[in-house]
Parts: structure tokens; C-alpha cells; sequence
């Protein structure tokens, strides 16, 4: 007999698709497709945030439900409570950029206080606390109305998602197991059992996640990327652009790593499968693999699936690491050249006045009855949170991918879904016609005439044609043929 414990120690391997496997292994190893959802979900996991907007191969060519279409199990009321969450995922997203514009007034104010101190003497100290306390009091709000907005949308998109999921799972059971066997034929793989508990609970599963918190999470980011890209742009152009050119850089390198992530990380799912499936084909046929004494072939080719799998998972891995890597040194060199060129705008500002104009540069700021002049120049502290504001933009930007990722995989599993839910099928178990009532001339035979049928799955494969038999009431009959003549067909 094959053990667990031998195949897992003459693998030889420890990592990430040697333990994979060997789980499925211990713990009967379900079905293929289940050994892939859990494949799936080990490589998301266990990878980093740029390993993380991973779609599986298959289904990234699938058909997708619309985005609202995603919602149409929702009351009125949760609709309401949805647009109430969506203001307030608006407002919390709005809320960075109004930050940005409130740290640049900071920075400006304690520039000048130099020069405060040398026009206003000891009074400039008092006028120093007061704009310090403007300050804290704008912090205080903006941190408060941010907590406020971002508790009330998670609450309540996690309300309606979950009420939803709840409404869509007892639909869905209720539709599953009221159609005929045509579907379970084409929906279940032949009729497996796994596969329809398979699909309830991973498809369900990925649309409850997409109906929660994803949708608002994605506009609170987008608006706040937007936001501070505009706060950048206004604060000093020259450099938010300048800064912005370089970021599709990040991108395309980033981007033909993620190619190579994406294709290592299928082959592994796929390696992955064949070893559970394989590996579930062995323990149920356990008594022939050791009356043919093939316990070392099976054992041989298991490991071969499981060498390939950690061999892709590692290099799947290794290309996220690169991608990081990547990144973090792009990034420090754009924060090099950015604060060269900035620092080159703030000491050009030295000697120049009034040459560049600024939108934020040159507020008019009433201290104590005085118009206080300010220099309208690019400043130490625009540049600084110019810089700032775009590394935040490319920041929320990114964000987006893995709310956007989950909607994606919740409206192609919402295809398979809503359409159970909204299929009525040719035989309906559960309706109120009401049957024939057999006679006193009934005859307890069995006959068939001419029978010709196919399973739905396999339109090509006949499995009668013609068929005719005849069995008569009180008589054994007993059904002999190879295999895939229909016996089992036949009686069911």
C-alpha cells in the first residue's frame, strides 16, 4: 500500500507545493477542482501584495455579469443603505487630499517663521500659536470625519453584502435542487456530488466577497489617488509631471513580471490538480495499485506532479520578489531626481519673485488685520508634499487592483450563479399540476421502445439506440454488458 507519510518523505521537499499537495494527500484529496480552489487560495495568500491581483487562466475569459446586474438581489432599502455608503466611501476618499492641502499649510507656516520673527518681533509668537491651533482644529476634523464616513460604509456595505450572500445562497439551493437531471449532468461532472458543493461554495463565496466592502474600498481609492494627484499638480506642476513620466516605467516592469507570475502560478495550479487528482484516483483504487505492486509508480509519478508544482511555485514567488524589488528601487531613484529638481525650483525662488505663480503659492493670509506677503515662488514645503502627493497617488492607485480583482471574479462567478437561480427547468418537481391517477387496468411491466438517449454532457456518446426490453412483473432481470453500455443508465 501507498502511505502518506512515504510519499511525503521521499518527495524531499518542504516547500510551498510539496505542502500543498501533501495536504490534499492526508486529507483524502476531494476532487480536482476542490485541489485548486485551495491551490488558489495558498498562492494568494502566501504571496505578496503584487501577487495578489492574480486571476486564475480560466476564468479570465469567462462571461461577467454587469456591475449592477451583480446587485439585483438587493431590497430597496439595502439599495438606499448602498448610496448612503457610497457618499460616505466619497467623503472618506476625498479626505487625503484635503490632508495634503492642510500639511502644505503647515509647512508654509513654519517657513515663515523666520521672517515673522524679524518683522513682528515678540508678537510673532502669539501669531504662531494661533495659526498652530487652526491647524490642530483642521487635523482633528478631517481625522474625525474620516473615522466617521469610514465606519459608517463598512458597516453598512458589509450589512447589505452579507444580507445579499444569505439571499443568493438560499436561492440558489433552493433552484439547484429543483432542477432536472440534465443539469446536474452539465453543471456537476456527470453528476458528482463534490463538484455541486464545489461550486455553491466558491462561487458563492467569491460574490459575497465582491457584494461587501470591495465596491466603496475601490472608489474611496480612486477618488483619493485622484485627489492627490490634483493637490500635486496644483502645488507645482513641473515636478508632479515630471514625477508622473517616470511611474509608467514602474509600470511596464512591474507589468512583464506579473506575466511571467501569472503564467508560473497557472502551471503550478495545474500541477497542483493533476497531483489531487492523481492522488484521489490511487486511494480509490488502493486494492488493484497493490495487487499490480505499483506502489513506486504511483509514488513516482505524485512526486513528479509535486517537484513541478514547488518548482513553478518557487519561481512564482521569486518573480513577486523581483517585482517588489523592482519597485522599491525605482521609486528611491524617483525620489532622488525629485528632490534634486526640487530642491534646484526652491533655491531658484531665493532670488526670484513673482516669476512662477502657483495656485496654492500665493494665499492671501490674514494675520491680526496685516496681509501677510508670501512669496510666490515654488517653496521648500510644496515641494515636499508635491513629492508626497504623488507617491500617494501611485499608492491608492494600487490599492484599487485587489478590490477590482475580487469584482472581477465575483461577476464571472455570478454568471454560473444567477443563472441557476433563474432557470426553470423542463421538469419542475415543485409545481401544482397534479398527476395522473393509474387505473384498476394497470399492469406492473416495464417496457421500452425504441429508446434512443445521450447524456447532455456527452451529446456524441449514445448510449442506446433503439433500445427494447421488456420486463415483466414479478421477473429477475439481470443487465450484462462491458463497461459504458448503459447497465447503470439503464436502471437509474
Amino acid at each position: 500500500m501507498i502511505q502518506p507519510d512515504s510519499i511525503m518523505l521521499r518527495s524531499g521537499f518542504i516547500g510551498g507545493g510539496a505542502n500543498a499537495a501533501t495536504d490534499e494527500l492526508l486529507k483524502s484529496l476531494q476532487a480536482a477542482t476542490t485541489a485548486q480552489t485551495k491551490a488558489e487560495a495558498y498562492f494568494l495568500t502566501s504571496s505578496e501584495e503584487a501577487a495578489a491581483p492574480l486571476i486564475e487562466v480560466e476564468e479570465k475569459d469567462r462571461r461577467r455579469v454587469g456591475l449592477f446586474t451583480l446587485l439585483k438581489y438587493s431590497t430597496t432599502n439595502e439599495r438606499y443603505l448602498m448610496v448612503v455608503g457610497v457618499v460616505m466611501a466619497a467623503i472618506s476618499g476625498l479626505s487625503m487630499p484635503v490632508w495634503l492641502l492642510l500639511l502644505a499649510q503647515s509647512l508654509s507656516t513654519f517657513n515663515q517663521i523666520g521672517q515673522l520673527f524679524a518683522t513682528m518681533g515678540e508678537e510673532a509668537i502669539g501669531v504662531l500659536l494661533d495659526e498652530l491651533y487652526k491647524l490642530i482644529y483642521s487635523f482633528a476634523i478631517v481625522g474625525g470625519v474620516t473615522l466617521f464616513s469610514g465606519t459608517i460604509y463598512v458597516t453598512l456595505w458589509t450589512y447589505v453584502g452579507e444580507a445579499q450572500a444569505l439571499r443568493i445562497r438560499k436561492s440558489f439551493v433552493k433552484s439547484a435542487l429543483n432542477q432536472n437531471m440534465a443539469w446536474f449532468d452539465t453543471h456537476c461532472s456527470g453528476g458528482d456530488p463534490q463538484a455541486l458543493s464545489s461550486l455553491a461554495s466558491n462561487s458563492i463565496m467569491r460574490i459575497e466577497v465582491s457584494l461587501k466592502r470591495c465596491i466603496p474600498d475601490t472608489l474611496a481609492n480612486l477618488l483619493a489617488s485622484v485627489g492627490s494627484l490634483m493637490v500635486a499638480i496644483g502645488l507645482d506642476p513641473p515636478l508632479a509631471l515630471f514625477m508622473m513620466a517616470a511611474l509608467p516605467i514602474i509600470g511596464i516592469c512591474v507589468g512583464v513580471l506579473s506575466c511571467f507570475m501569472r503564467k508560473y502560478s497557472g502551471q503550478a495550479l495545474g500541477e497542483l490538480s493533476s497531483a489531487g487528482s492523481f492522488a484521489s484516483e490511487v486511494l480509490t483504487g488502493i486494492k488493484t495499485i497493490a495487487s499490480l505492486r505499483a506502489e513506486g509508480w504511483a509514488t513516482e509519478r505524485y512526486t513528479g506532479h509535486v517537484k513541478k508544482a514547488q518548482k513553478y511555485s518557487v519561481l512564482t514567488i521569486f518573480c513577486g520578489k523581483m517585482a517588489s524589488g523592482m519597485m522599491g528601487l525605482l521609486f528611491y531613484l524617483i525620489y532622488c531626481f525629485a528632490f534634486a529638481f526640487g530642491t534646484t525650483q526652491a533655491a531658484d525662488n531665493i532670488d526670484t519673485r513673482n516669476e512662477y505663480i502657483s495656485p496654492f503659492a500665493c494665499w492671501g493670509i490674514t494675520i491680526r488685520g496685516h496681509s501677510r506677503h508670501i512669496d510666490c515662488g515654488i517653496t521648500g514645503s510644496e515641494v515636499m508634499v508635491c513629492i508626497y502627493g504623488v507617491i500617494l497617488c501611485a499608492q491608492f492607485f494600487a490599492l484599487m487592483n485587489p478590490g477590482l480583482n475580487a469584482i472581477n471574479l465575483g461577476r464571472i462567478a455570478a454568471v454560473e450563479v444567477y443563472g441557476t437561480i433563474e432557470r426553470t427547468p423542463p421538469i419542475d418537481g415543485c409545481d401544482n399540476i397534479k398527476g395522473a391517477k393509474l387505473g384498476k387496468d394497470f399492469q406492473e411491466n416495464i417496457e421500452f421502445k425504441n429508446v434512443v438517449f445521450a447524456y447532455p454532457s456527452r451529446p456524441n456518446d449514445i448510449i442506446f439506440s433503439n433500445f427494447n426490453l421488456r420486463i415483466e412483473a414479478g421477473s429477475s432481470v439481470a443487465l450484462v454488458g462491458p463497461s459504458g453500455s448503459g447497465k447503470s443508465s439503464l436502471s437509474r
